[in-house]
């Protein structure tokens, strides 16, 4: 039986135009704009505010090694985060020294077990009224390249965007950046960017430890239901490409997924948590049919525009603090060669004069080696043969260093064989699960379009399926 010497007590309250969460002694608020807040049914302010709540905090148990009393409703939306986490928490044992799967799960399993809430008596409601929809959609924008294309392809067929930019407490550089590049951005294009400051982010990191980032998608959209009111948002369009949904045998005998929460299986969980409101708003990935290195070309050569802002960089170390590329990321190094093999000017993005073929650059590439040290992706090799594919087209483009000769070496050979089948993964178009009905021919219809393009710049063959 898991011990706990302590207790850990969290209440809520609805203030005037927030929700403030109490911690014991601490207290956090969520906060929202009044108009957005006003438009927000006012009958289902405590249902919200009782699963958003929950939402923020189901990782405490596990930093602070207390029994959580949560001190109201029992959460509707606490299946949904335990199914989702079930399936996200592995992927840390790729960032985590010394952890197994197994120690990861109990961990969460024992935590939630002992989990208490202090009424049965959920909160009923009949909301019908919003169901005239807008065609808009909410967006989390982060200025990275899948966010980028995701706007530049709902505004070519009609959808209007509402950008919500979520301000990490603890991302200090990549705040400071891109508050710049919407300066930036806001001089070029009408659309306004909405930064939403992540209040509850200060919860997350303690003592070292990192339990709370697990699923902070899920939490997004849970807090931007409010705006889904205000706007009356017929979409929610998430950044998560075809890659997303790759996973891979770990030798504990486990699959992972090392970014689940950005799956096609998971965004169909996301889907109720509109429905808990009595929203029809969809959520999916309008970028769910290609990966990477097709989202980088289409986004360069179809909405140049957008793609100088480009920023696809973890901005967590000090080399970010005065430059929004920090060259030493597994990140930086992954945009590097697909800017190489697609014949992108790095600089057009603002990347740092710097090669990123030589040497000791190496243990940033899953081609070369498994980067355990950094993120899940990095650490779960899956990326690699999307790598191979890029390191083949910058060889062949011209692109020397280091790197090109060890790829040459090594590799090369494997890639030649593989062309084929490497050229129709990763310029081929795939599921498209998550794309709603009324978009989806629009937006295949542009991807077979570049899929041209592509294969004329570079003499490529793709098979029809």
């Amino acid at each position: 039986m898991m011990k706990t010497t302590k207790y850990l007590h969290i209440y809520n309250k609805l203030l005037k135009s927030s929700v403030e969460v109490t911690i014991n002694n601490k207290k956090y608020r969520v906060e929202y704009s009044e108009k957005i807040w006003n438009k927000f049914s006012k009958s289902l302010h405590k249902f919200f505010a009782d699963n958003l709540t929950y939402a923020i905090t189901w990782h405490l148990p596990l930093v602070e090694n207390k029994t959580v009393i949560y001190h109201f409703d029992h959460p509707v939306v606490e299946p949904l985060f335990f199914k989702l986490l079930m399936y996200s928490i592995p992927m840390s044992v790729y960032v985590f020294k010394n952890s197994s799967i197994i120690s990861l799960l109990k961990s969460f399993y024992n935590a939630n077990y002992i989990t208490e809430f202090k009424s049965l008596n959920h909160f009923y409601f009949d909301y019908k009224q919003h169901n005239n929809l807008k065609e808009s959609s909410l967006v989390l924008f982060s200025f990275g390249k899948d966010s980028l294309l995701t706007l530049g392809l709902i505004d070519e067929i009609g959808i209007k965007p509402v950008i919500m930019f979520m301000e990490e407490p603890h991302s200090k550089f990549e705040n400071y950046h891109k508050a710049i590049l919407v300066k930036r951005f806001k001089n070029e294009f009408t659309h306004l960017v909405d930064f939403f400051p992540v209040s509850f982010g200060h919860i997350r990191q303690n003592k070292g430890l990192y339990w709370g980032w697990d699923i902070i998608l899920s939490q997004y959209i849970l807090t931007l239901i409010p705006y889904c009111f205000y706007y009356r948002t017929k979409y929610i369009f998430l950044g998560n490409e075809q890659s997303c949904n790759s996973y891979s045998m770990h030798y504990s005998g486990f699959l992972i997924n090392p970014v689940y929460e950005q799956s096609i299986k998971a965004m169909q969980l996301l889907q109720d948590i509109p429905k808990l409101f009595s929203i029809k708003t969809h959520v999916g990935s309008i970028i769910e049919p290609i990966h990477e290195l097709f989202i980088t070309f289409i986004l360069h050569n179809r909405y140049s525009n957008l793609a100088k802002y480009q920023t696809s960089c973890f901005l967590d170390n000090y080399q970010a603090k005065k430059r929004r590329w920090c060259g030493i990321c597994e990140k930086c190094a992954r945009m590097y060669v697909f800017f190489r093999a697609l014949q992108i000017d790095p600089a057009s993005v603002g990347f740092p004069k710097m090669n990123m073929f030589n040497l000791n650059k190496k243990h940033l590439y899953s081609l070369f080696i498994n980067n355990k040290e950094t993120s899940a992706y990095g650490g779960s090799g899956l990326g690699r043969d999307e790598q191979l594919l890029a390191f083949y087209l910058s060889y062949k483009n011209g692109s020397r260093g280091d790197l090109i000769n060890e790829y040459k070496k090594h590799f090369h050979m494997e890639a030649v064989r593989r062309k084929k089948e490497l050229i129709n993964t990763y310029f081929g178009i795939h599921s498209s699960i998550t794309l709603p009905t009324g978009v989806r021919q629009k937006v295949l219809s542009i991807y077979k379009s570049e899929q041209k393009k592509v294969m004329k710049k570079f003499q490529f063959e793709i098979e029809e399926k």
